[in-house]
């Protein structure tokens, strides 16, 4: 099914708009219209299981949960937040290369490939998670060694070495997995772009993305906001002097941060995106932050915040629904088939 995609705006003189900017450890998504923040509620660094479970409670009943669901929910995301993330979402095809390819190096007495190689077959022939420092290992590896793979040459330890890797399947796989999750961190994080200077730039709102939602009322459903709104949206912010409206985590105000530049992409006037968000549409906005607080800097440094989160009202532009249903599903549906490596 279909989901309906709704287009969100202000109006220019009412309270709707934009009254933060805040720093999260996932950049956020709108929610229950009032604010901009996570749908999904992740463990902070260093956060205790039992302030985790209190805090994600009543966000999850929110969502429209129950005590006993929400309990039962926020218990399992601390588990699964502090899970190494790893993938086995490889092809079936690179196991089988490793698989042939012990068979190979067994043939010549096992003189090809090093312990890690050997340990790195039987991982792929076992369809066994890999971590993301393994993923990045295992594409150095192919890349290089792909040059001395004879698919004709039995007893080369080239050809054998690159199969036991997992071959050309688990190249391409690598290679897709790593530009995946670099569009993932670079759509959803921050970059600190001056260490020395404290500077910290990343996307406040990007153009066109829909977003999922979901409340008693409408069900399940997507979100949007165009380049003209956001325009109208940072217009508003900035006539109104928020430039220095900082919390965080939706929460805490702060006033150890202050706005060093805010620009919206536009490329007819050459204002580019940043590097990593080529593929945003005109219209979105980024901003940077001077980090002038020590504590505030060393959280960044260290990773609870990775990310910033608008918070303000919206409305629902119900004349646009159907308008923009035709025109942004499709993108939802190109955005979904790249990022699940069929593209």
């Amino acid at each position: 099914m279909e989901l309906p995609i709704y287009k969100l705006i202000i109006n220019p003189e009412d309270e709707t708009g934009v009254e933060f900017v805040s720093l999260v450890t996932k950049p956020a998504i709108e929610r229950d219209f009032q604010y901009f923040n996570d749908q999904f509620v992740d463990p902070r660094p260093g956060e205790s299981k039992d302030d985790f479970v209190a805090r994600c409670i009543p966000i999850v009943m929110n969502e429209g949960k129950d005590n006993e669901q929400a309990v039962a929910i926020c218990y399992s995301m601390y588990e699964q937040g502090f899970k190494f993330e790893s993938y086995n979402d490889y092809p079936k095809a690179a196991g089988q290369n490793a698989a042939r390819g012990m068979k190979l190096n067994e043939a010549v007495g096992n003189q090809c490939a090093t312990l890690v190689g050997k340990n790195r077959a039987n991982q792929l022939a076992n369809q066994e998670p890999l971590s993301m420092e393994t993923i990045k290992r295992t594409y150095s590896f192919l890349s290089r060694a792909k040059t001395y793979y004879d698919k004709n040459d039995k007893e080369s330890c080239g050809t054998i070495s690159y199969l036991l890797w997992g071959g050309d399947e688990m190249l391409s796989w690598t290679e897709r997995k790593l530009e995946q999750l670099q569009m993932r961190k670079a759509r959803r994080g921050f970059a600190i772009q001056s260490e020395e200077k404290r500077i910290i730039s990343g996307a406040a709102m990007i153009a066109d993305l829909p977003i999922y939602r979901y409340d008693d009322q409408r069900g399940e459903y997507y979100v949007v906001f165009d380049k003209e709104t956001i325009f109208e949206i940072a217009k508003k912010w900035a006539k109104q002097d928020k430039y220095d409206s900082v919390n965080i985590h939706h929460d805490v105000p702060s006033h150890g941060l202050s706005l060093f530049e805010s620009y919206l992409v536009d490329r007819e006037r050459g204002i580019m995106p940043p590097k990593g968000y080529e593929e945003v549409a005109d219209g979105s906005w980024f901003v940077s932050y001077l980090v002038n607080d020590d504590q505030i800097w060393e959280r960044v440094k260290n990773g609870e915040f990775r990310g910033f989160s608008v918070e303000g009202i919206f409305d629902f532009d119900m004349s646009q629904q159907q308008k923009v249903e035709d025109t942004l599903f499709r993108k939802l549906k190109e955005i979904a088939s790249k990022w699940n490596g069929k593209n």
